[in-house]
């Protein structure tokens, strides 16, 4: 039989409740709480948060060329165009792409090939980001000030003081071919080439726009500009003075400036990102034999060699070769500084070597956690997801409606008698004056910052739309062992034969979990085989001819043995409690292996925090809590890790859920969670489950990093609403012809600039360099009364297996 809520085999006979079969107390007590609708709890969430993704390979790409939020539906758009392509999102504020791919059809490493066009120049992730469009960028703008710098210079000596009445145009009389047929004709020339070699960028995206059917900011610019440089030409033509070369070149020099700022602020907020992305090659520098051989990840051994150098991230796991290093294991394990390995000691692939040089072997099996981090990085980078949506939508809509409005405006006035100059003026201040641009910045720039100050702190943001999910969160599930506590287990006392530890060692061997890791270090006098493990229970194997079981009480009611009572009085009278791994052969237990895991010191300060918020619910495998229940709402013991996924599913009934685990068999609570965050030493850093992954033993970067997120969302609702804000006071402004093209030009770049500034500014607090403290820290142990902690640890048998 199998338990009516988690799935696992029950023991026999099975623990009932209301005519239910359970596996255990714990799977028992949350049918009590919760009732019925907990049994399709956790299987409805996982079809609600099924990927709608479409299924096929994942490239990443580095794009050069996008100039505008707009770039990404436009890449979007073509990129589907090409054979095998399934989907492309891109991300403006990185200037990267997500590529999913059929690889039947086409290989990754056709992709850069296939998409580079249009203006796009699109790259492999493994290749370095391209330092000319830099140049490009300087260069544009310098020109473009020049020049423009020169046609004012022309209206202020000839135009501006008679179109303003300071001067009576028959005082010009005298200097007027200089005036009226020369300067008209060089503004010209200066105009056509801001336009066409400064404005370049502009006009190209206008034509993408075209092409791929999508209307975007640069349409609304080239229109403005076209028309104000064509209607000019015109009047310069027929020997009119009513010019408007002047309202082109601002308007192609303002845009060039601040996107040109815009670049930088992307460049400086995407710094710490771009550093780890960049440093982290996948192509591996062998020793095969005397010579060095560049050779890919996927071909790396076991017991293979291989160099790293200074400023290099080491790839995979393995042991020091030759050599001394300083290294930065921050990403890894959250120690923020470098330490020092040597020959023969281990090394962590994703760790990255600061000072000196290594020769490192690959150990027993090839393990790559930096392929992963890589991979979350570039997802992150390259995916303009959560809050963005509404935003995106929102511009996409806003273009064809300025267009719109602009050429009515300017119909009705020409229809209505206005002269031909005014009708232009009010739909070309139209066009200029609105900025959908503000939209496409609000969310990308900020999140940039906000994955840059992340990793400042020991924190990977795995998903894009965290910053969507913090919103509507009521309460935070928490996991004990590793998570409140260090999950470190030291063996405190044995009970019954010297066999049984003998016996329990070799048997545990076979375990990942880290009771069963402390046990196993007993002793190596035996070996073991035939092994079966009970996830959550315990394991058994054979041992000198006999069936060993090693495990909690749970696992000797599965397997139907008997614990005598005289070793349970022997239990019950242990004056320290800890987890209690019960040894027994031959139907039985003989003895008892009591291991003990210590809190975390800033756990009660920590959760204290957090119940400030929200409701903190803690889910543990251990039938007993050792008094961490007495610092949370609610407490579910002794249930096994389905069990903890249906519990999650339950509490967001009640409104969004926060998980934090330690990810080694949180996998599907994190998954269930609204935001999963995967604490202290993730499980291939829990690259599929969790939304955030915080490595090391510090719980106060959980709090940073739930307030980074709140930040984040404040800072694009701010961005978003003055957006809203402008457009709805500019364009009445235009449209009722009160706003000059030029001051419309100025008004659209200060809006720019304002969310861009905005997004660029520091997300991190005063507070958050008091909490990464040592000396803080120092504070958090002395202020915990662990007395009073020892106190309320039960004396009866517990378990602690999570």
């Amino acid at each position: 039989m199998h338990c009516k809520l988690c799935g696992l085999p029950t023991p026999n006979p099975p623990v009932q409740q209301d005519g239910y079969d359970f596996c255990c107390f714990g799977c028992s007590a949350v049918y009590s709480h919760f009732g019925e609708a907990v049994f399709n709890a956790y299987r409805s969430d996982r079809a609600q948060k099924s990927d709608p993704q479409p299924k096929g390979k994942e490239a990443f790409l580095r794009i050069e060329g996008m100039h505008c939020a707009s770039c990404e539906l436009m890449l979007k758009k073509l990129g589907e165009r090409v054979r095998g392509v399934m989907d492309v999102t891109a991300c403006y504020a990185t200037s990267t792409a997500k590529v999913i791919y059929d690889a039947d059809l086409i290989q990754e490493s056709e992709l850069p090939g296939a998409l580079s066009h249009a203006g796009y120049q699109v790259g492999l992730r493994s290749e370095a980001a391209a330092e000319r469009e830099d140049n490009r960028s300087l260069l544009r703008l310098l020109t473009g000030v020049s020049l423009a710098a020169m046609v004012m210079m022309l209206y202020l000596a000839f135009f501006y003081p008679s179109n303003l009445g300071l001067v009576p145009p028959e005082d010009l009389e005298s200097m007027s071919w200089l005036a009226f047929y020369a300067a008209p004709r060089v503004m010209f020339i200066l105009t056509t080439v801001l336009i066409f070699y400064v404005g370049f960028p502009i006009l190209r995206g206008a034509w993408i726009g075209i092409r791929a059917a999508a209307l975007n900011m640069d349409n609304l610019l080239a229109i403005a500009i076209l028309a104000a440089y064509g209607y000019s030409i015109y009047q310069m033509l027929i020997g009119s003075h009513d010019l408007y070369f002047d309202v082109a070149a601002v308007i192609v020099t303002v845009v060039t400036a601040g996107r040109y700022f815009e670049q930088n602020a992307k460049l400086n907020a995407t710094a710490e990102l771009s550093r780890i992305i960049s440093a982290w090659n996948p192509h591996i520098k062998v020793l095969e034999g005397e010579q060095v051989v560049e050779r890919s990840l996927a071909t790396l051994r076991p017991g293979d060699r291989f160099l790293v150098s200074q400023g290099e991230f080491i790839p995979v796991n393995g042991t020091i070769h030759s050599g001394v290093g300083a290294l930065d294991e921050s990403l890894m394990t959250g120690e923020p500084h470098p330490v020092t390995r040597n020959i023969g000691e281990p090394v962590l692939g994703g760790t990255r070597l600061v000072e000196g040089e290594l020769t490192v072997m690959v150990g027993e099996s090839v393990e790559s956690q930096m392929e992963a981090l890589s991979r979350i990085l570039w997802r992150v980078q390259s995916t303009s997801g959560g809050l963005l949506g509404l935003a995106d939508k929102f511009a996409r809509v806003f273009v064809p409606l300025v267009l719109f409005l602009a050429t009515a405006i300017t119909t009705g006035l020409w229809l209505q008698g206005a002269d031909t100059g005014t009708a232009l003026l009010a739909g070309l201040a139209t066009l200029i004056v609105s900025c959908p641009c503000t939209f496409g910045l609000a969310v990308p720039l900020t999140t940039a910052v906000a994955v840059s100050t992340a990793l400042r702190h020991g924190i990977i943001i795995g998903r894009p739309s965290v910053y969507e999910k913090i919103a509507a969160i009521k309460s935070v599930a928490l996991d004990k062992t590793g998570t409140l506590s260090t999950g470190k287990m030291e063996v405190s006392a044995v009970y019954g034969p010297a066999e049984a530890a003998w016996y329990a060692a070799a048997v545990e061997r076979f375990s990942q979990h880290p009771v069963a890791a402390a046990i196993s270090r007993l002793d190596d006098r035996y070996g073991a085989s035939d092994p079966t493990i009970h996830p959550g229970k315990g394991a058994e194997a054979m041992v000198e001819g006999k069936r060993v079981a090693v495990g909690s009480r749970a696992l000797f009611m599965l397997l139907g043995w008997s614990i005598p009572d005289q070793l349970q009085a022997q239990l019950r009278s242990v004056s320290a409690a800890g987890v209690v791994s019960y040894v027994g052969w031959e139907g039985q237990a003989v003895g008892a292996i009591v291991t003990n895991d210590q809190p975390r010191p800033q756990w009660r300060p920590f959760v204290a925090r957090l119940r400030r918020h929200y409701e903190v619910v803690m889910l543990t495998g251990a039938e007993h809590t050792d008094g961490y229940e007495s610092g949370v709402d609610t407490c579910h013991a002794g249930i096994p890790a389905e069990s903890k996924a249906a519990i999650v599913g339950q509490l967001r009934d009640k409104g969004g859920v926060i998980m934090i685990g330690d990810g080694s068999n949180d996998g599907p609570a994190l998954a269930a969670a609204d935001l999963g965050i995967a604490f202290g030493v993730p499980t291939s850093l829990a690259a599929e489950a969790a939304d955030l992954i915080i490595p090391g033993d510090r719980l106060d970067r959980v709090s940073i990093a739930l307030d980074l997120l709140y930040s984040v969302r404040r800072r694009v609702r701010q961005n978003i609403g003055w957006a809203l804000l402008y457009n709805a006071i500019a364009i009445p402004l235009a449209l009722s012809g009160l706003l000059n093209p030029l001051f419309a030009a100025l008004a659209m770049a200060s809006s720019s600039f304002l969310v861009v500034w905005n997004s660029s500014r520091s997300l991190e607090r005063a507070g958050w360099a008091l909490a990464t403290d040592a000396a803080e820290q120092d504070r958090l142990h002395k202020i915990e009364d662990w007395s009073r902690l020892g106190d309320k640890l039960p004396l009866e048998t517990v378990n602690h297996r999570v």
